[in-house]
């Protein structure tokens, strides 16, 4: 992924149910819509919020935060 328009449209497509995606000043950004605990966080490695540079970087991250979320 280069970081275009269209492929945040596809990241947002793919995981905006869970997660609002935003382009920031030095990258990405994901906030999860709906928060989980702290006893939930620790647990698994899960994130709330995560900041990437680049794009590919970003899907990358949140396909294994789906994954690990997945097992819950």
């Amino acid at each position: 992924m280069t970081g275009g328009p269209g492929e945040i449209a596809i990241l947002v497509a793919r995981y905006g149910r869970d997660w609002l995606i935003s382009e920031t000043a030095g990258g990405y950004r994901a906030i999860r819509r709906h928060t989980l605990s702290e006893e939930l966080l620790g647990g698994d490695d899960l994130l709330n919020v995560m900041c990437t540079e680049t794009l590919g970087e970003m899907a990358r991250r949140l396909a294994a935060e789906r994954k690990r979320g997945n097992r819950l």
